[in-house]
């Protein structure tokens, strides 16, 4: 579904991305672990059209994205939700979820219904200003209005960053229910051992490139990621 290949982002004169390639296949969950500024978010805004690579190509769906502009790969069924959230903090939590299906309005009404059946906080906080959920309400809402999109593929960047245990326990059990449900998802996680439990298969990048990859479980019982990302 996505092929990232031999990418080079620089920011001003700091080489960020070096030669990094990945891919991620349907139905798949695929993770993307390593330490701050190891270059995870900068992978994912890239591919997102956020960035411009000065090398290589990015390929979704077998058509090249690689400038295409980001408005137009949400209409194409790429989905971003950004670390930090980013929800409109002056609407309801309803109108950033119609804002998530403004490529597909038809949809509309068939999406506000998914998205209250799998976070239902979210319908009993839907008329309530987007600023005052907690963290974990806004995670969910962000979730939620990338969903409303109808994604083929679902780039989540930190989704667990700042939750209390209880939440971030919730974020990876929707996670794969979004899997069962045919989703196809790219996780940029510093929460490793949680990563690699529900991957089927996890890239590692330090400063800025590909360092390992393989299954999560291979992953997860590799000495050399116990020791640097699992305490282990």
């Amino acid at each position: 579904m996505l092929q990232v290949n031999n990418i080079n982002v620089f920011y001003g004169k700091i080489h960020a991305l070096k030669d990094v390639s990945l891919n991620v296949n349907q139905g798949e969950i695929v993770a993307l672990i390593g330490a701050n500024g190891a270059g995870k978010s900068t992978t994912l805004k890239t591919i997102s059209g956020m960035l411009r690579s000065r090398t290589g190509d990015i390929t979704f769906m077998d058509e090249s994205i690689s400038h295409i502009d980001p408005y137009k790969l949400i209409s194409r069924g790429l989905a971003h939700v950004p670390e930090g959230r980013r929800v409109f903090l002056q609407m309801t939590v309803q109108e950033n979820l119609e804002m998530g299906a403004y490529t597909c309005k038809d949809h509309t009404k068939e999406g506000l219904e998914d998205v209250y059946n799998r976070f239902p906080r979210l319908l009993h906080r839907k008329n309530q200003i987007a600023g005052t959920l907690s963290g974990g309400e806004q995670q969910m809402l962000a979730m939620g209005r990338a969903l409303m999109g109808q994604p083929k593929l679902l780039m989540l960047d930190e989704p667990s960053m700042g939750l209390a245990p209880i939440l971030v326990q919730f974020i990876f059990d929707m996670i794969l229910e979004l899997k069962s449900a045919g989703a196809t998802i790219l996780l940029v996680e510093q929460n490793a051992e949680m990563a690699l439990k529900i991957a089927d298969r996890a890239y590692v990048m330090e400063s800025g490139r590909i360092v390992l990859s393989g299954t999560g479980e291979e992953l997860a019982n590799s000495d050399a990621i116990k020791k640097a990302y699992l305490g282990g």
